[in-house]
């Protein structure tokens, strides 16, 4: 039961010479050393033994029993944290308070944390600046499968791509790992924005880190203990710090609601004063509450000041008196800390207010479920069909299943009283409104697409249902399947491919009807050329772009309005189309999916075995599901949780419509620590798809064999079979956006 944290402090930058950046920042070592406080004494509640912790804490000015903060320095820490944890650790915190900058310029937009010992653009960006996402993923694969914070309040300075580079990450890379931990990300600014100075962040962190508000709830196995949940802290961060944005990001197996950060037991209560204002005698009478979690009480009052101490839950509070009449009476109130309520009474008659409903009814599509957990209480309800008048007001985490109970969509909603609640409400959202009311059937916010899912789509992500569209046309015909209502839509018609064809095909979706996109096909060493989407008619908000191109390895890159470009490694196989969906996240960054689908009409231009497979399959279906897939492997989830045992074992053992599946899910076993099946799964790729790169890069961290380097493989983790990619890449690696599955890079190379 190991414990580790690297906690970092820079309140001074005493070498900058080129103005840019400021050279002291006022209590970021105070932050730093009252996060460490924090710890230890979690650790200490926690009864953890000095020879299973390690903190190793960097800062400028240096702590008497601390290291300094130079990238050397903070390097080096991170190998002393892998050589006493590798493989073991079951907890790991990162703390960061100093200074950090982003790209604006120049294509590259990476997250990069600055050490103390920077001194200008031009001398420092490889020499003092510290990748964030790539230290995430390589501690994430280092330190075994546990839980890893990342707490990060950083200035987030604009700086120039042309003037600094970015800094690569240089420490030794180990493909032989046990295990992926979950990462939990808490940046106290989005990018490109300017973080507040006032130690607000840190401040609000670690109060709500000790428990303070609704940054603690109820464990749900046990009656009489609470605990601060990575969800509940961030909700009480972002919620003290309104306006200041923050980014969050969690990847891993499980959720948010798995970060389970410190416990309480006994639960802590609260106080609460009720005060009765405006009676003409003495106060005689009962507090009455009705707690969401703790039931019916009824409590004498003691005057006109009576104090409570109670257990914290949302509580319906009233006061019953005698002789005396209540005008403000039955209130919700939300006691998780010290509070005070107030009643008026007097002569006057009860106010008439016009009750608002208290409750929301529950919309749930077809075929599916939805489970709701109110955060503060811990209350879990599940629905399985429509719910009028059932659902109280409250904060929930929201989770939609299909039939199969396979997990659709999760997350955190605001319920008012009297709403309706609605986990499929797509209906203003542009590219999706406006595919829904081409002629295909709309069933509770499910939309039938085709008869081959097996029934409406309830999943409301754009990136799935752009799959299923794309894949709906590049498949057309396939086996004597025509899939008729998606044959309608006005989109490329890929019937009339000649065997042996190997074209490019992108469709986009954006809420922003105004956006343009341009898409750029190209090979190492060459020149990006752009080439403009299109809207096809009736679907605003769409884009689509077909290139026929040549069979082999390829670089694609995207420009959104004028915004960074973003390229990504793609292949080109004969026989299949290569499909690229696009959509952006809430923060305008691209979220990319690709996959190497069979041309309907040319299915039997594939190899035998490939073919006769795909024949006993439902191939629709399938991209549905590896959509779904593709979406909780880019979140680092558990895919196992996305489909059936049997599927996964389908797709390892080549009985799929796409080998990107095959390759997903055997990166996925690695990530889990599960390497059984692993040299099969490699030996199957290099057989049946030999140009497949990813093949050659499972094979070699599967031990099975050590092919040479020939192409660039598709998924990030394929880089981590070679030792010295820099010299090969055809972008500099400071630029690989290690928050994305695939390689990539935000950025393209500079013309000339």
């Amino acid at each position: 039961m190991s414990r580790r944290a690297l906690i970092i402090g820079i309140e001074d930058y005493v070498g900058v010479q080129d103005g840019s950046i400021e050279p002291k920042l006022p209590g970021t070592r105070e932050a730093a050393l009252a996060f460490r406080d924090w710890l230890s004494a979690k650790w200490n509640a926690e009864h953890i033994a000095q020879t299973d912790r390690q903190i190793v804490f960097c800062s400028e000015p240096i702590a008497p029993d601390g290291r300094p903060a130079k990238l050397e320095d903070i390097n080096q820490a991170l190998l002393d944290i892998r050589a006493a944890g590798q493989d073991l650790t079951d907890e790991f915190f990162f703390f960061f308070s100093g200074h950090g900058f982003t790209f604006v310029s120049a294509g590259s937009r990476a997250d990069q944390l600055i050490a103390a010992n920077y001194r200008s653009m031009e001398l420092s960006g490889a020499s003092a600046c510290l990748h964030l996402d790539k230290m995430i993923y390589w501690l994430r694969q280092e330190l075994g499968p546990g839980k890893q914070y990342y707490f990060v309040d950083a200035c987030r300075n604009e700086l120039d791509g042309t003037k600094i580079a970015g800094a690569t990450f240089g420490l030794p890379n180990n493909p032989q790992t046990t295990g992926e931990a979950m990462s939990f990300l808490l940046q106290s600014t989005l990018p490109a924005a300017t973080a507040a100075a006032d130690g607000r962040f840190p401040r609000e962190l670690i109060e709500g880190l000790k428990g303070r508000g609704i940054a603690k709830t109820w464990d749900e196995v046990d009656d009489d203990a609470m605990l601060v949940r990575y969800d509940t802290l961030r909700i009480y961060v972002t919620g003290r710090l309104k306006d200041q944005p923050m980014y969050n990001k969690v990847e891993g197996a499980g959720g948010e609601a798995d970060g389970i950060i410190a416990r309480f037991k006994p639960a802590p209560t609260t106080n609460c004063v009720v005060r009765i204002e405006g009676a003409t005698e003495p106060v005689r009478g009962f507090v009455v509450m009705n707690g969401r979690r703790t039931g019916y009480s009824r409590v004498a009052l003691t005057g006109d000041v009576t104090a409570l101490v109670v257990k914290p839950d949302r509580y319906t509070m009233g006061v019953d008196l005698q002789n005396a009449t209540v005008r403000d009476n039955d209130r919700t109130i939300l006691l998780f800390e010290d509070n005070h309520v107030t009643f008026h009474v007097g002569n006057l008659p009860t106010l008439e207010v016009a009750p608002g409903p208290d409750l929301s009814d529950v919309l749930v599509p077809p075929q599916a479920s939805i489970e709701l957990r109110e955060l503060n209480t811990g209350e879990r309800q599940i629905f399985g069909s429509d719910a009028l008048g059932a659902l109280p007001k409250g904060r929930y985490a929201a989770t939609m299943r299909d039939r199969n109970s396979i997990l659709v969509s999760s997350s955190i909603l605001d319920v008012e009283g009297g709403k309706t609640v609605s986990l499929t409400d797509w209906t203003q959202k542009t590219a999706q409104a406006s595919i829904a009311a081409s002629g295909f059937p709309v069933d509770g916010g499910a939309v039938d697409f085709s008869e081959s899912l097996g029934g409406p789509l309830a999943d409301p992500d754009l990136n799935v249902w752009l799959a299923v569209l794309g894949a709906g046309r590049i498949m057309n015909g396939i086996f004597g399947r025509y899939y008729s209502k998606i044959g309608a839509l006005p989109l490329h018609d890929f019937r009339q491919e000649m065997p042996g064809a190997s074209p490019l095909y992108v469709l986009a979706g954006f809420d922003n009807a105004g956006l343009e996109l341009k898409v750029s096909v190209w090979k190492p060493g060459a020149v990006p050329s752009w080439l403009p989407a299109h809207q096809p008619p009736t679907l605003d908000g769409v884009r689509e772009l077909y290139v026929p191109i040549s069979r082999g390895p390829q670089l694609v890159s995207f420009e959104v309005s004028g915004q960074a470009a973003y390229t990504v490694a793609s292949l080109a196989s004969p026989n299949r189309a290569t499909l690229f969906t696009l959509t952006l996240d809430e923060i305008g960054t691209p979220v990319l999916a690709q996959y190497l689908l069979p041309l309907g009409e040319q299915v039997g231009q594939l190899h035998p075995f490939v073919a006769e497979r795909l024949r006993l399959r439902n191939p629709l279906a399938d991209v549905k599901s590896l959509a779904q897939t593709v979406r909780a492997f880019r979140n680092r989830r558990d895919i196992r949780k996305t489909m059936t045992s049997q599927l996964l074992d389908e797709i390892l053992y080549m009985k799929w419509v796409d080998p990107i599946a095959t390759a997903l899910s055997a990166y996925e076993l690695i990530r889990r620590g599960e390497r059984g099946s692993l040299a099969e799964v490699a030996n199957n790729l290099t057989t049946y798809f030999p140009d497949f790169p990813d093949g050659a890069a499972l094979a070699r961290l599967a031990g099975v064999s050590k092919p040479d380097f020939e192409a660039i493989p598709l998924f990030l983790d394929g880089l981590r079979a070679y030792d010295d990619l820099e010299s090969r890449l055809p972008i500099p690696s400071a630029r690989l956006d290690y928050s994305s599955p695939w390689t990539a890079w935000r950025g393209v190379p500079a013309v000339g």
